[in-house]
């Protein structure tokens, strides 16, 4: 019964401690960065990506910053190359890399 008690208070421990540190960084203003599916982008970029980046899967593709004025990030990969995007303006891609892949 000793050894059931320790481990539930220990869970609970790790528990609280992490829902704290998670809280601490929202309340101080740090970024907050999550992953996100393509469905969650805004609507431009999205777009923007079945257009002039069909051939090219989604590798990596997250989200951080405040809620009104979020930063987006996505690596898209073809047979061919890597390409990493960044919009800070929830509109537009600035394309920040384009890596060849070893033939």
């Amino acid at each position: 019964m000793k050894k059931i008690f320790l481990g539930a208070a220990l869970l609970l421990l790790m528990s609280a401690t992490h829902a704290s540190a998670g809280n601490r960084a929202l309340a101080t203003g740090q970024p907050h960065m999550r992953n996100i599916l393509s469905s969650e982008l805004p609507a431009s970029l999205l777009t923007d990506i079945k257009t002039n980046y069909k051939s090219y899967w989604i590798t990596e593709l997250s989200e951080e910053g405040k809620a009104k004025h979020p930063d987006y990030s996505i690596t898209l990969e073809n047979a061919d190359q890597i390409v990493q995007l960044h919009s800070s303006d929830s509109e537009n891609w600035i394309v920040m890399s384009t890596t060849v892949k070893p033939g």
